[in-house]
């Protein structure tokens, strides 16, 4: 998918963020997705950007806050799967933006529906390990700490990709506001998933 030119415009004007989504690594549930095989065509007409996987809820409806924005460019390659986020304009939208950019949060996580036809292993430090050579992708969300550790942001040119992992401490950050900002985000993914625990 070529970047066209809305995805452009909110490139050049800094309201477009770019993650990788996915890699042909080893991910720390034990198995490999191929980049090549995940399938968009559903989620490009419901292109969404979550909050911690909260795109079904617990039993109850998600939390609109935790759309966090929508998927408006992907890129595809035989190593990795990158997607350009356009973020919504709400708080919590907005502060997961300043936190991505300042460098606190940086990882995201597919949520996607393996095909059972297109799984097959591969030997990994002598281990046979499952590829999902097949999926469908569902959603993508931003969360603490990622099942691929190579699914982070990206910082982007027109022109070429620069990786980018700052990993400011929270000494040397410039904002108190994005330190108390931080810990809120983080102590909402705590109490959601210990509220998910308990149901």
């Amino acid at each position: 998918m070529n970047l066209n030119a809305s995805a452009r415009a909110l490139e050049e004007e800094g309201s477009m963020s770019w993650f990788r989504a996915s890699t042909n690594d080893l991910d720390r549930h034990g198995t490999i997705v191929e980049p090549r095989g995940i399938d968009t065509t559903n989620f490009r007409t419901n292109p969404v950007f979550m909050w911690g996987h909260d795109a079904y809820g617990d039993g109850s409806p998600p939390d609109l806050e935790n759309v966090l924005g929508r998927v408006v460019d992907y890129r595809t390659s035989d190593e990795a799967f990158d997607i350009g986020v356009e973020w919504a304009e709400h708080d919590r939208a907005v502060m997961a933006r300043d936190l991505v950019r300042a460098g606190f949060l940086s990882a995201v996580s597919v949520g996607f529906i393996p095909d059972a036809d297109g799984m097959t292993t591969r030997s990994v430090d002598g281990s046979e390990v499952p590829v999902y050579q097949r999926t469908e992708l569902v959603e993508v969300s931003l969360v603490p700490v990622p099942s691929n550790p190579n699914a982070v942001a990206l910082m982007r040119s027109l022109r070429m990709p620069v990786f980018s992992n700052p990993s400011p401490s929270l000494e040397d950050a410039d904002s108190e506001g994005l330190r108390d900002a931080t810990r809120t985000l983080l102590e909402l993914e705590r109490i959601r998933l210990a509220l998910r625990s308990t149901s």
